[in-house]
């Protein structure tokens, strides 16, 4: 039985939570129009239907489309037809940016005894797409070219923690090939820190124990990672910025200027190469010298020694080095009365191979949103403001394709734009996931308990607490990792990312197809309605409301609360001084000024006056660009956001205040000082911007 809560089926919602709920949900009021925009959503998911997911997921799966490919070019095609099909406005943006193609990707022990690895998956009799003759084979984009042979040693999952540990056993990895396992953080951050502690070269690979027969059965019987299956992806440095290498910080059209490769500042220094676990269990049985600490221990059937040697290792990259055309394809379901104001739902369609959950999954969902409110549309049903669906190009290599759309259109959206809706992979399996600016994590919250979850027949938003076990499900914060990267990190424009997992061993491998997701992921393709039927609810409540519901108070108490942990955690720095108390009393008085602007759209809507509307909710969606900075992080000024980014030895993972954060890891007191001035002037701002709101309300 579902838990009794008060539930706001409201479409006005305004930005702050009223008191006297029980659940957690969002603050909000009922108009007018609350019952017709309920219908508008319910009519929107009786028409959401698994086979138009499943047809459409074949679709996309049937060849290789690696970006900058043709294939490529004929999926962004498909889709420009789709979206005009369905009734929308489409346009292709196409950009010239830097993709590196393999050539030449060679492992091979040398000694004591000779082994090639293969790097490419095995072909299955019964699987025709496994002797596809455009699958690439394994490697790391944007690695440099490199010939090295040196001793192996194995440094864990390489992280700065991992070499501390090896510094202190007195083993160093300079001149060294190193092998790391996959896990723990993003690989270019792998390749980074491996280059500054002196190696020569990197081979990385995809341990048992993360997402192989440690975990259950492996594909074709199971959902996890078969010993030939590699992992290939980007070793980009997109924790500095996720534009294409050679035009950092403006777009990537034909004619535009670029920087030589050796200026580009997101580049690994050292050649880096992917390996299956089949190929890499030959290299680490060779490896001798002490034991490893027993949390460095994998699944192979062996004890892991750390080296270095006597295995030596050959390792060569050769890439094409191009630019290549990338297709980004925008369609627009134009809206009734502020055409003008724009929510964006994107998702990224190259892949490395087939992608059937990476991306393709997110594609199915994201037409099946664009075909049902096409629909509506025709019928004479429209958002009040405009949805845009975007399909990238090129975020494999990095984030590249929404990037550089970004990039040409910055002005523009941050004019327009209310709020970007990220889905990457839609549907693993049936664990709710998501991560949001705070001001948007209680509507998310709220949408989940209007979707049902397939498997329990309860809403998503119960079976998503179970999961989390918390009373109120927990929502994360923004990184990178995916194309919500430059809206938030770049523009400041709210965004939220979210999607269905599960049990997921076939990442960026050839067997992430359309056989693993109709027999694995998601069998019924009833997790890709239910991450369209969100999807599309948090759209049509964005693109419907005639308040728009960001919640700014919530956003003050989250900081507050990972104000305290930054200063329990610094109990000897400049942080934890005098500091935390100014920052502690501006986010209060943010607090404050976000609550009396609640206090005073209560009373203008209970009014009924929506005369100064469209201009409060201007200043709601851009209140967020308020916490940017055109300077940027100190060492990676492309971030604009001072409140969230990548973390620098993350790469993926959120660092919440990160020019403080990258200042302790410093340790550099003066530095510290500077990012807490800097934070006081942005919690000042955002006041600012909330009183002039509460001020433009007044009678």
């Amino acid at each position: 039985m579902i838990k009794r809560t008060i539930r706001i089926f409201c479409f006005a919602l305004v930005a702050f939570p009223l008191l006297a709920q029980t659940e957690p949900t969002i603050r909000g009021f009922t108009d007018a129009n609350s019952l017709e925009e309920k219908t508008y959503e319910e009519a929107f998911k009786r028409l959401t239907s698994p086979e138009m997911c499943r047809k459409e997921l074949r679709r996309l799966t049937e060849e290789p489309h690696l970006a900058g490919t043709e294939n490529s070019r004929k999926i962004a095609q498909y889709l420009y037809e789709k979206y005009q099909e369905y009734g929308l406005k489409a346009q292709i943006y196409e950009y010239e940016v830097y993709l590196p193609y393999p050539v030449e990707i060679l492992v091979e022990m040398v000694s004591p005894t000779p082994y090639l690895a293969n790097g490419k998956e095995e072909s299955w009799e019964w699987d025709k797409d496994s002797y596809e003759t455009e699958i690439v084979v394994g490697y790391n984009a944007y690695s440099p070219d490199g010939e090295v042979t040196a001793d192996l040693v194995y440094v864990n999952k390489g992280l700065p923690d991992d070499y501390q540990t090896l510094e202190e056993m007195g083993i160093s990895v300079e001149g060294k090939i190193c092998i790391a396992r996959y896990g723990g953080s993003y690989r270019g951050v792998k390749a980074k820190v491996a280059g500054e502690h002196g190696a020569s070269g990197l081979i990385l690979y995809s341990d048992p124990a993360g997402d192989g027969y440690m975990k259950g059965d492996v594909y074709p019987r199971g959902p996890w990672r078969s010993a030939d299956a590699v992992q290939r992806g980007t070793v980009k440095y997109i924790f500095q910025h996720a534009s294409d290498p050679l035009t950092p910080g403006w777009a990537s059209t034909k004619n535009a200027r670029r920087i030589p490769i050796e200026e580009a500042t997101d580049l690994p220094k050292i050649p880096v190469a992917p390996l299956a676990y089949r190929d890499a269990e030959p290299l680490l049985k060779q490896l001798a010298g002490p034991n490893v600490p027993s949390k460095w221990q994998g699944g192979l059937p062996f004890a892991y020694h750390i080296g270095p040697g006597p295995a030596k290792v050959h390792l060569k990259v050769h890439c094409e080095h191009k630019n290549r055309p990338i297709y980004n394809v925008i369609a627009t379901l134009e809206g009734s009365e502020n055409p003008e104001q724009w929510v964006i739902l994107g998702n990224h369609h190259d892949a490395w191979i087939y992608g059937a959950a990476d991306p393709s999954s997110g594609t199915a969902s994201l037409l099946e949103v664009a075909r049902c409110l096409g629909q509506l549309a025709k019928e004479g049903r429209r958002p009040k403001r405009s949805i845009l669906f975007a399909s990238w190009d090129a975020e494999e290599f990095g984030i590249i394709g929404s990037t550089e759309w970004a990039e040409e259109l910055k002005a523009e959206l941050q004019q327009k734009a209310i709020a970007y809706l990220n889905v990457d992979i839609a549907a693993t399996g049936g664990r709710f996931n998501a991560s949001a600016v705070p001001s948007l994590k209680p509507l998310v919250r709220a949408v989940t308990q209007d979707v049902i979850d397939p498997r329990t027949m309860q809403t998503i938003y119960e079976v998503w607490k179970k999961q989390q076990d918390r009373d109120t499900p927990q929502v994360g914060n923004l990184g990178s990792g995916s194309d919500h990267s430059p809206f938030i990190g770049h523009l400041g424009i709210p965004s939220v990312s979210m999607g269905f997992g599960g049990s997921y061993g076939v990442y960026h491998a050839m067997q992430d197809n359309f056989y693993w997701m109709e027999h694995f992921g998601d069998p019924t393709f009833q997790y890709h309605v239910a991450m369209a039927q969100i999807w599309g609810i948090l759209a049509l409540r964005l693109a419907n409301a005639d308040v728009l519901p960001f919640d700014y108070a919530e956003y003050a108490k989250e900081l507050l609360t990972h104000l305290k942990v930054l200063q329990n955690g610094h109990t000897d720095s400049v942080i934890a001084s005098e500091n935390p108390e100014r920052l502690r009393q501006l986010l209060t008085g943010w607090e404050t000024a976000a609550d009396s602007l609640h206090n005073a759209l209560t009373l203008r809507l209970k009014a009924g006056d929506l005369t100064t509307m469209e201009k409060t909710n201007r200043g709601l969606y851009q209140l967020e660009q308020r916490l940017t900075s055109e300077a940027g992080l100190p060492l990676r000024p492309w971030f604009k956001h001072l409140i969230y980014a990548p973390g620098l030895n993350s790469g993926y993972a959120a660092v919440v205040f990160p020019g403080m954060q990258d200042a302790l890891e410093m340790n550099n007191e003066a530095q510290v000082q500077l990012q807490v001035d800097r934070l006081a002037e942005t919690f000042q701002r955002m006041i600012e911007g909330l009183e002039e709101l509460r001020s433009g309300l007044s009678p």
